[in-house]
C-alpha cells in the first residue's frame, strides 16, 4: 500500500491565512508608497521649474502640486528648502502610519530629497 502525500485540510487553512494576511498588507502599502513616489517626482519637479525661486513660491507650487498628486502625509511647511551656491536642495521626512489589525500599526519613515545643478537658478 502507498502513503498518501499532500497538503491536509489543517496545511491548506494555515496557507490560506498566510496568503489572505499578505494580500491584506499589500493592500495597504500600495496607497502609502504611491504617495511616496508622489512627493518624489513633485519635489524632483520642483527643482526643476523653481530653483532659485522664493522660498514662498516652492511651499506654494507644493501645495498646488499636492493636491494634484493626491499628497496628505507632508506639508508644504514640512519641506526643507536650502538655496546656497546656485542651487536648490528640497527635501521632506516623514512617517506614515499603516494600521494594520486592532492596536497593531505599521510605521513606514521616508526621507526624500532633491537637488538642482549649480547655475540652474532662474
Amino acid at each position: 500500500m502507498r502513503k498518501q502525500a499532500g497538503l491536509t485540510l489543517i496545511t491548506m487553512v494555515l496557507l490560506a491565512i498566510v496568503l489572505g494576511l499578505c494580500f491584506v498588507l499589500t493592500m495597504k502599502l500600495i496607497p502609502v508608497y504611491s504617495e511616496y513616489f508622489g512627493v518624489k517626482s513633485t519635489l524632483k519637479a520642483l527643482v526643476k521649474e523653481k530653483a532659485g525661486a522664493p522660498v514662498g513660491d516652492i511651499r506654494e507650487s507644493f501645495m498646488k502640486r499636492a493636491e494634484i498628486e493626491y499628497i496628505k502625509s507632508v506639508r508644504p511647511d514640512d519641506l526643507d528648502i536650502v538655496q546656497g551656491d546656485g542651487s536648490t536642495t528640497i527635501g521632506v521626512t516623514y512617517d506614515a502610519n499603516v494600521p494594520l489589525i486592532a492596536n497593531a500599526t505599521l510605521v513606514l519613515h521616508f526621507e526624500v530629497e532633491e537637488k538642482s545643478a549649480p547655475g540652474a537658478a532662474q
